[in-house]
């Protein structure tokens, strides 16, 4: 893909082909990294958690970023996204959470990646596609989704280190994020982890790395840092809890939502009656926008939305198509073809917020994240 480089930012060509755009702030994620790192031990390695595309965020430039900055390595759920890393040139550690298939051993193995097993079974499966598997044994400690139950595990460990086509690397866990009124359930599941582990090591099974806290537990759980932690939100700039025991001060990576303005017109009687559509009037200067919920936008333009054009306010309006989105700019006079406009972020002295976004799009902060398309070309600020 060509690359367009301008001060303080990076721009991939498309960029200007398509008219639509994020703007991502790797300055945000580094401080964010930087955050974290100053409150875990030097010996606690940090595997960075990066999945959907690093959050919307482009999983390949932030990987760069956090190991320029010092990750220890990451963790991923996509081949795809592990591709995408190490053709960046990040020879650092990927770990692949549950969601690849044996199938794509060859791959594994050529992209040198770490498996995710969670069970006997797995395990003989990847080995009949592998020559040599690196893993992270995956422990379910409540949560009830992939992993071995805590009384497996024992077992799937034993039976793991008896082959020696198979290098443990590690166990780890994910804490349930399932809906629960009792406030003991991270202290349930950091117990079961710590027998687990206390009888690993009494067998001579227990690996190197013990990990399982991402963002909320890192945040709040001190006691779980073990050997590594692998939080993902937290980079790009989610705290992911109300109730922080560490104080991170973090920024958000998103910096802004941009797209243009591929028509611009003033409604007149030739077209017939105005549609019954609030927002829509006689006279009205019309402008359509060169994104619609095929991009990422609401399917159904939410009351009171607004976008930013020539560092003012206007109103979108209803309905949302696949590829685009109509404006009111009557109040907006001087708006032209081509012109930039703002859907988050800032232009002028007008904000529109992360918070606003959000709440207008009925998501909230991480939803809005996951929403974001990988057909959207990035500009990368601070590269």
């Amino acid at each position: 893909m060509t690359t367009v480089m301008i001060p303080s930012r990076t721009v991939h060509a498309d960029v200007i082909v398509r008219g639509s755009w994020y703007e991502i702030d790797l300055g945000a994620i580094r401080n964010n990294y930087q955050q974290l790192r100053a409150h875990l031990s030097q010996n606690v390695k940090i595997y960075a958690c990066l999945k959907r595309n690093g959050y919307g965020c482009g999983a390949a430039a932030v990987a760069a970023t956090l190991a320029a900055e010092g990750a220890d390595g990451f963790a991923v759920a996509s081949v795809n996204d592990a591709l995408s890393i190490r053709n960046m040139g990040v020879a650092l550690p990927i770990l692949l959470y549950p969601g690849a298939m044996p199938a794509a051993g060859p791959i594994v193995e050529a992209l040198d990646l770490t498996i995710s097993i969670s069970s006997i079974d797995e395990l003989e499966q990847w080995r009949a596609a592998m020559t040599r598997i690196r893993a992270f044994i995956k422990v379910d400690l409540g949560f009830f989704r992939a992993g071995a139950t805590p009384m497996e595990t024992e077992r799937l460990l034993a039976a793991a280190y008896m082959h020696a086509d198979v290098q443990v690397e590690g166990v780890y866990a994910h804490m349930s994020e399932l809906p629960s009124s009792r406030p003991s359930d991270a202290l349930d599941q950091l117990a079961r982890m710590q027998a687990i582990l206390g009888a690993a090591s009494s067998r001579g099974v227990r690996p190197s790395i013990a990990m399982m806290s991402s963002t909320e537990g890192v945040l709040r759980h001190p006691d779980m840092d073990f050997d590594a932690v692998d939080p993902g939100a937290l980079f790009v700039g989610l705290p992911d809890t109300d109730e922080p025991v560490r104080p991170l001060l973090l920024r958000p990576a998103l910096k802004s939502i941009c797209t243009t303005l591929v028509a611009v017109k003033r409604l007149d009687g030739s077209l017939g009656a105005v549609p019954e559509i609030p927002g829509f009037k006689v006279g009205m200067t019309l402008g359509v926008l060169g994104m619609g919920w095929g991009d990422g936008l609401p399917r159904s333009v939410p009351n009171g939305a607004e976008a930013i054009v020539r560092g003012r306010r206007a109103r979108l309006l209803p309905p949302t198509h696949l590829e685009h989105l109509r404006i009111d700019l009557t109040d907006v006079p001087e708006a032209r073809f081509g012109d930039q406009v703002v859907l988050l972020g800032g232009q002028g002295d007008q904000n529109i917020t992360h918070d606003e976004v959000a709440s207008l799009w009925g998501t909230d902060m991480i939803g809005l994240y996951g929403g974001l398309r990988d057909h959207i070309p990035k500009i990368y600020l601070n590269p």
